[in-house]
């Protein structure tokens, strides 16, 4: 089957409206897709109209940033986009948010950078500010050579110019989703670093707070990471997703669209359709 539960819109850091994404899924003709914005649902309504209008089957999705040794991301599908606790919470990830785009303003001038948050916002064009329209002003007034320079040096994690995110306990996550109605699943497990011994204790842990899934199929899992993580579904008792973490330019060798033939990915499909 040919479907895509990962991808961001421009309500993150992706360069597609949810619209466009939507005509893309549409193009690919993809049998299920959502967009997974990171912490926040600020994009679910427009899709879900753009789905219903351009007959693209959608499910609701985010992305939840989790405190952790290394990435650790949540994904959440088919979640009440109205439910209150999840709203407050993402709401308080926001605000933060917003502070920490002005310390990074002030930590890149600190270098001898010459920016302004009005500058990064004309970026973003409305959008979500990321750490993409921080590059894109870095290059634009000649401080870097290209977007891989803006990160290597200044805006990738744990460089000089970054001020990490607000993040929530992987357990906190899990529940929040769970009592919006969803279908909590560990994003790109690849990304935790973890043995397989590691990773399996992670997720029995995570499994008693409602833990559904895990994202076995990924754009830069390698087919014997597949295998490994396929394995730890299956004796963990987890169903699995597949997604592609679509970004648009900003992730340009990254295609919207996994094509998988897998009978237990359709299984768990059904039960998220269900």
């Amino acid at each position: 089957m040919l479907l895509d539960l990962h991808s961001h819109s421009t309500f993150s850091d992706g360069t597609y409206t949810p619209e466009e994404l939507i005509l893309k899924a549409k193009e690919k003709k993809l049998e299920l897709y959502s967009i997974t914005d990171h912490d926040n649902i600020n994009a679910q309504k427009e899709a879900i109209f753009y789905a219903e209008k351009h007959k693209v089957n959608y499910i609701t999705g985010l992305e939840i940033s989790c405190k952790f040794k290394n990435m650790f991301d949540i994904l959440g599908y088919r979640i009440d986009l109205d439910n209150d606790a999840l709203n407050k919470t993402l709401e308080k990830v926001q605000i933060f948010r917003k502070n920490r785009n002005k310390l990074m303003i002030e930590r890149l001038n600190s270098l001898g950078f010459n920016i302004t948050l009005e500058e990064v916002e004309e970026e973003a064009k409305g959008d979500v500010i990321g750490r993409p329209h921080f590059a894109r002003v870095l290059l634009k007034k000649g401080y870097v050579k290209d977007r891989d320079e803006a990160f290597d040096k200044y805006l990738g994690d744990g460089k000089i110019g970054y001020v990490p995110k607000e993040k929530i306990d992987p357990k906190e996550a899990v529940k929040l989703i769970k009592n919006a109605g969803g279908f909590p699943v560990i994003a790109h497990p690849k990304s935790l670093k973890l043995s397989y011994t590691e990773l399996k204790k992670v997720i029995l842990e995570l499994k008693k707070y409602g833990l559904w899934g895990i994202e076995v199929y990924y754009s830069n899992h390698t087919v014997s990471e597949i295998k490994m993580f396929r394995e730890i579904a299956v004796e963990t008792g987890l169903y699995i997703t597949a997604g592609s973490d679509f970004h648009g330019l900003n992730k340009p060798d990254t295609d919207l669209g996994i094509k998988v033939e897998d009978k237990l990915l359709k299984k768990s499909i059904n039960i998220l359709l269900t």
